[in-house]
């Protein structure tokens, strides 16, 4: 699991945080917080704090708690809260599949933004997880579950040009993010950056290919499985051409 996750905060926004999918997906995230105004929310697998420093400021009557399993991720978070005095932000190092350690009773809202693919395989620690945190989750509280979901049942081969298609198109988004002017010195900056996040994602593809810390899966299960478990579908709809897909359930 840790030979995916990101290290730093530099490297979230080199990877993820500069590309067009992960900001639509972070504003479609801020317009449904916005609709539901919680008083209390969690974020699962919360990185570099970005998502809910961004909620916290928009939405300063919401307490929002920002868990990640990595120490180093929080403590750049907490440290973004305070240069920045976000008060109704708090940081916490913790397990996302540990919920009895977290207050779940009171949260009107539960956010997962790119973190349900690191719950690890087999595909029944999924279906667990969401059982668990149906059953320690008031009623009526929402649980947000943005991600990018594979084709059911698809083989090896499409999945790995599914993840290509991604990252390139990540990639894309990458060049125009990093290009500051169009003289040829920062033009072969923003190319240069890009070539080094192709060939860096090729490591990323392989582990999603092989379910080697990345483990996917199709939209097809979770609209399958959430319903069993007692879940409302109140959305479950695609972000892109990507795959990138929302899902909105309610207790």
């Amino acid at each position: 699991m840790s030979n995916f996750l990101f290290e730093s905060d530099e490297e979230f926004k080199f990877f993820m945080g500069d590309t067009l999918s992960y900001h639509n997906m972070q504003n479609m995230v801020s317009k449904l917080v916005s609709f539901v105004k919680p008083e209390y929310m969690l974020e699962f697998g919360s990185g570099s704090g970005a998502t809910s420093i961004r909620l916290a400021k928009e939405n300063p009557h919401t307490s929002i708690v920002a868990v990640d399993l990595r120490e180093k991720m929080v403590g750049i978070g907490a440290d973004k809260s305070s240069k920045n005095r976000i008060k109704n932000v708090t940081f916490v190092h913790g397990d996302l599949t540990k919920l009895d350690n977290f207050n779940l009773k009171n949260a009107n809202l539960i956010l997962m933004m790119y973190s349900f693919r690191y719950i690890q395989d087999p595909v029944e620690n999924k279906l667990n997880f969401l059982e668990n945190l149906y059953k320690h989750m008031q009623k009526g509280a929402y649980l947000i579950i943005g991600d990018t979901f594979i084709d059911n049942d698809a083989s090896k081969q499409t999945i790995r040009k599914q993840l290509e298609d991604r990252y390139y198109n990540n990639s894309k988004d990458i060049y125009w993010a990093n290009l500051k002017g169009l003289s040829k010195e920062e033009v072969q900056e923003a190319l240069t950056i890009q070539s080094k996040h192709r060939e860096t994602t090729k490591e990323q593809i392989e582990l999603g290919v092989n379910r080697d810390g990345i483990y996917y899966v199709s939209r097809e299960w979770l609209f399958d499985v959430a319903p069993k478990i007692g879940f409302e579908i109140v959305l479950g709809e695609r972000l892109n051409s990507l795959s990138d897909t929302i899902f909105v359930l309610k207790k």
